[in-house]
C-alpha cells in the first residue's frame, strides 16, 4: 500500500533495525508536515532532513564500529583453543595471572657476637683482676623434610670446656679456637620429636643445674601429651654417655622432665616442671679439674657422692601492668638424693620489663644457693668461680640499642658458704662485672 511504513523485523540484523527506526522516526512526522507544505518549504524541509539524515548514518557507522568490537569483559571475547587470541589482550592477562608464591628456602642461619669487659674484685688484698673477652656462634638447621630437620652449631672457645665458649683476648693475639658444639638430626612424629648426636638442651632449665653452655649428647625424646591453648602438658627424656672406657664401666647420664603450663586469666600464666636426672660416674679419664670443681672428692679424686637428682622449677608472670612492662617470677629447688650431705641448692629470681623494640629496657635480680654436692658441677653454671657450695646474688639490667644489638650488663656478688670444705676458703664476699654488646642475626 502506497505511504504505508513496514516496521523492521527481528530477522533483520541489528544495524539494519536501528537505522530503519530512526528513519521511521524522521520521515513519518515529516511526511505529514510535506503534505500541508508550499513548494519552497518542501524542499527546505527535504534539504533539512537529507542532512539529518547524513548525521545519522555517521552516528550509526561509530555505533556499528562500537557494536562489532569486542570487550574483555564480554563473552564475544572468549577465543576457541585454535584461535590466537588479540594482541591487545596479551598484556591484561599476563597482569592478571597470580605471581608465583616464593619458595621458602630449608636452610636457616642465625647466630650472635657478644664482645664483654669482666672486672673481678677479690679477697684478702689480692690484686683486682680484669680482661676482655669475646664469643661467637653460627648455627644453622636445614630443613630436609616435613618433619626432619638437620642441624649444626660453630663456636669459639676452648672445646674442653662444656660450660663457656668465651675467648680471653690475650695470649699474643693469636687465633681463635673454633669447634662445633651442636651437630645433630631431628625428626618429629605428631606429637613426638626425637632428636641424636649433641644437640641443645631439651629440658627447661636454669644455670643453678645446667649451664647454658652445656649441649648433651646422646639420644633425647619431647613429647606434647596435652596442648588445649590455655594448658599444656609434656615430657622429655634424656640418655647421656658422657665418658666411655676401655677398661671398666662408662660413665652416664639419665634423665626425665614433666612440665605443666596453664594460663588462668589473660594476663597470669604460670609453669612448673620435675625433673630427675641419675648421673652414673664411673669413668673420669678425660676429667679434669674444670669439670669437678667444687664438689666433694676423696683422696684419689674420685666422687664422694652419687649425684641422683630431683629438680622442680616454678614459673609465674603477670602482664596486667601492659605489653611494656611484664613481670615474671621464678623459683627453683634441687636435692641430691645421692648424697648423705651437702645436698640442697635453690634459686630465687625476677624480671621486669622487656627488650623487643628500640630503646626498651628490662631489669633482673636473681640469688642462689647450692651445697657442695647439690648439683653435678661439671654442668652446672660459671657465671663465677663456684659452680657449688655458694652463695650469689646477681642484679642484671638489659638496653635494646637496636634489633639486632643489645647492651647489657650484670653485677655478682658471691661466696663460698661451707667454707670448711675449702683448705684457706674464707667468706668474705667477692663481685664480678660484666659488661656486655651483644648482636645477633
Amino acid at each position: 500500500m502506497t505511504g504505508l511504513i513496514t516496521f523492521p523485523s527481528r530477522a533483520w540484523p541489528a544495524s539494519l533495525r536501528h537505522a530503519a527506526f530512526i528513519t521511521a522516526a524522521l520521515i513519518l512526522p515529516a511526511t505529514a508536515l510535506a503534505q500541508s507544505a508550499s513548494p519552497e518549504d518542501q524542499e527546505a524541509l527535504i534539504a533539512e532532513l537529507q542532512e539529518k539524515l547524513r548525521e545519522q548514518e555517521a552516528r550509526l557507522e561509530k555505533l556499528e564500529q562500537l557494536i562489532a568490537q569486542p570487550s574483555p569483559e564480554s563473552p564475544t571475547s572468549v577465543q576457541s583453543a585454535s584461535d590466537p587470541a588479540p594482541e591487545r589482550l596479551a598484556p591484561h592477562r599476563a597482569a592478571a595471572s597470580p605471581a608465583a608464591p616464593v619458595k621458602a628456602s630449608p636452610l636457616k642461619v642465625s647466630g650472635d657476637m657478644r664482645l664483654r669487659y669482666e672486672h673481678n674484685n677479690t679477697v684478702d688484698g689480692q690484686r683486682n683482676d680484669s680482661r676482655g673477652a669475646f664469643r661467637g656462634r653460627v648455627a644453622a638447621v636445614y630443613k630436609a623434610s616435613p618433619g626432619l630437620k638437620f642441624g649444626a652449631r660453630l663456636v669459639t672457645g676452648d672445646p674442653d670446656n662444656p660450660n663457656s665458649s668465651d675467648v680471653s683476648l690475650s695470649n699474643f693475639n693469636d687465633d681463635l679456637k673454633v669447634s662445633l658444639d651442636q651437630l645433630y638430626g631431628m625428626k618429629s612424629f605428631g606429637s613426638l620429636t626425637v632428636m641424636g648426636g649433641k644437640f641443645p638442651n631439651p629440658f627447661r632449665r636454669t644455670d643453678l643445674v645446667w649451664d647454658g653452655d652445656v649441649n648433651p649428647q646422646g639420644v633425647a625424646a619431647q613429647y606434647a601429651a596435652i596442648d588445649t591453648g590455655s594448658t599444656q602438658i609434656g615430657a622429655s627424656a634424656l640418655l647421656f654417655p658422657i665418658e666411655r672406657s676401655v677398661g671398666g664401666p662408662d660413665s652416664k647420664a639419665t634423665g626425665y622432665q614433666l612440665t605443666l603450663d596453664h594460663q588462668p586469666a589473660d594476663t597470669w600464666s604460670v609453669g612448673l616442671a620435675a625433673g630427675y636426672y641419675d648421673y652414673e660416674i664411673e669413668a673420669t679419664d678425660t676429667a679434669d679439674a674444670g669439670d669437678t670443681r667444687t664438689n666433694l672428692l676423696d683422696a684419689s679424686g674420685t666422687y664422694i657422692s652419687d649425684f641422683d637428682l630431683l629438680d622442680i622449677i616454678a614459673d609465674l608472670s603477670y602482664t596486667g601492668l601492659g605489653e611494656r612492662w611484664p613481670i615474671s617470677l621464678q623459683a627453683e629447688y634441687v636435692q641430691n638424693y645421692g648424697a648423705d650431705a651437702h645436698d640442697t641448692g635453690y634459686s630465687f629470681s625476677t624480671s621486669f620489663g622487656r627488650t623487643e623494640a628500640v630503646g626498651e629496657y628490662s631489669f633482673g635480680y636473681g640469688y642462689n644457693v647450692a651445697e657442695a654436692d647439690a648439683v653435678f658441677a661439671a654442668f652446672a653454671q660459671d657465671n663465677i668461680p663456684y659452680a657449688s657450695n655458694y652463695r650469689q646474688h646477681a642484679l642484671s639490667f638489659t638496653y635494646a640499642l637496636s634489633d639486632q644489638l643489645d647492651f647489657n650488663t650484670t653485677l655478682y656478688s658471691f661466696r663460698l658458704k661451707d667454707v670448711s670444705l675449702v683448705p684457706f676458703g674464707n667468706t668474705d664476699w667477692q663481685q664480678r662485672l660484666r659488661i656486655n654488646l651483644v648482636a645477633h642475626f
